[in-house]
């Protein structure tokens, strides 16, 4: 038991929960990388077994979903409902996020555990303009986005890839050497005085 759960009487959050926290919550690409930074796994689970990345296309937050994915972010990760980022980006209609996902190779052909694809997902909540979009793209009518046509640094996201598949932790925007250096300096100083920050 922590200095901290005697006095407090309650468990303390690691410092990577509270990064993890932080990464779900993520707006912007400055958002995730700070996130990033602190130490948050990028493919930590939340209480629904969604991925940042799922959670990002869920509220169709595409800075947030560019860099999730440069930083390497499975984008075909599945939640504890068998739903890929696809599925929360067409649910709720962010045609942006879908687009951004499509530019990053997403399996159109995934379905979830009731067997539903994304083109089901949102023709079952009435956004027929984007499951007829969708639809077009696996036909091959309309190409599929490039990660040109909607920012995405693919060299970025391949270096990050391998660094994982090494398993390395990959570099993301200002995450360097001396904010993981500024990183261990906290955790440390939170080893020698447990009171910090109280």
């Amino acid at each position: 038991m922590s200095i901290l759960e005697k006095i407090f009487g309650a468990k303390t959050q690691s410092m990577q929960q509270v990064a993890n926290e932080r990464l779900f919550d993520a707006k912007t690409a400055g958002d995730v990388i700070a996130a990033l930074a602190a130490g948050a796994d990028i493919e930590a689970r939340d209480y629904c077994q969604q991925t940042p990345l799922q959670r990002a296309a869920y509220y169709g937050r595409n800075d947030a979903i560019k860099t999730l994915l440069e930083a390497g972010a499975d984008v075909d990760g599945r939640n504890g409902r068998q739903e890929v980022a696809l599925h929360s980006a067409t649910g709720w209609g962010h045609s942006d996020a879908v687009k951004i996902l499509l530019a990053a190779g997403a399996n159109l052909g995934l379905k979830d555990e009731r067997g539903r694809s994304v083109i089901d997902n949102a023709r079952s909540n009435y956004l027929r303009q984007l499951a007829d979009y969708i639809q077009s793209v696996a036909d091959g009518s309309t190409p599929r986005p490039t990660p040109e046509d909607v920012g995405l640094d693919m060299d970025k996201r391949n270096a990050a890839l391998a660094a994982l598949a090494r398993g390395e932790k990959p570099v993301v925007g200002q995450h360097t050497a001396a904010l993981d250096a500024s990183r261990e300096r906290q955790r440390q100083a939170a080893l020698d005085d447990p009171t910090q920050g109280i």
